[in-house]
């Protein structure tokens, strides 16, 4: 990332977070996500693998690892779940597609969609209902 694009996604960050809440560097964001119910989940976007030209990776860092409503790891791929193969035992999650995916989307883009995949993820905890059946490419 370019120090420009740097500048220009910090002053975006900082527009609609506090300083607390998130720390950006060249390589990731890290982030604290506070849900509606008041859980705060740790979020880190990796972008060391040509961001912005290239969607980068979303990790659920804390709770590690995430789990569904049965307590079992959600640490594999799963199309109904959204997420995509686990590191470092951090569940990824799928945000954008390589289709929708451009150079335009910031990482505050990113931050909402996660924000969004959060809420449906604590709805399954009551429901056991997958993620899928409230996410769709044209709402998410």
């Amino acid at each position: 990332m370019t120090q420009e694009r740097f500048d220009v996604e910090y002053k975006i960050m900082s527009r609609y977070f506090k300083p607390k809440q998130f720390r950006l560097t060249q390589s990731e964001l890290l982030f604290a996500a506070q849900t509606n119910s008041l859980k705060v989940y740790t979020i880190k976007v990796d972008l060391t693998d040509n961001y912005p030209y290239n969607v980068p990776k979303v990790f659920i860092t804390s709770p590690k690892p995430l789990c569904d409503k049965w307590g079992r790891p959600m640490t594999g791929a799963s199309h109904s779940m959204h997420t995509l193969p686990a590191e470092n035992g951090c569940t990824r999650i799928c945000h954008y597609g390589s289709i929708d995916w451009g150079p335009h989307a910031t990482l505050y883009q990113i931050i909402l969609k996660v924000r969004f995949w959060l809420e449906i993820y604590e709805n399954h905890l009551k429901t056991g209902e997958p993620l899928d059946k409230y996410l769709t490419s044209a709402a998410y």
